[in-house]
């Protein structure tokens, strides 16, 4: 496979992982109600950001440039998130996500922007198990209705 076949597959992949989110997220709503659909999500998702963030343990407290390198651009570079750095030095790492594949498999799949922002919000809690994992304090606003791109992460020295 060429490059751009890989990106490609990738982009299909995130797109299915969105629409397996979606669909567990609609089945729970309907036999549990939406804020046990949006609990039990919330937590699986944490959970497997967990995983992910022992790989950035190395970069606690506070190497932003090295984390912000092995995690605003993976797996691909940045094409598939392009996140802008509003600010990478010693005290923090904010990104602003330009792009996301969920919020676009959502978007095509005809969901309404509230529950657009519910499933994002749900979502989120990957990269909030990812840094509390790694060490990290974090501060992240999903996408609201009106809003581009998509979400945007602050990332600080966690003080106990």
């Amino acid at each position: 496979m060429n490059t751009r076949d890989l990106q490609h597959a990738l982009h299909d992949a995130n797109k299915e992982r969105a629409l397996i989110y979606l669909d567990i997220f609609r089945e729970i709503r309907h036999r549990r109600g939406e804020q046990e659909a949006i609990d039990i999500l919330r937590t699986a998702l944490e959970k497997r950001g967990r995983a992910f963030g022992k790989s950035l343990k190395s970069f606690a407290p506070r190497n932003f440039r090295g984390l912000c390198d092995a995690f605003a651009y993976v797996p691909d570079g940045g094409v598939m998130f392009h996140p802008q750095e509003v600010r990478c030095d010693d005290e923090a790492l904010e990104l602003k996500m330009r792009k996301c594949p969920l919020k676009e498999a959502w978007q095509s799949a005809d969901v309404t922007e509230r529950e657009l922002s519910l499933l994002l919000y749900c979502a989120s809690a990957m990269d909030v198990g990812t840094m509390d994992e790694a060490g990290f304090e974090l501060k992240i606003r999903t996408w609201q209705p009106g809003e581009d791109g998509c979400c945007s992460l602050k990332i600080t020295e966690r003080i106990e």
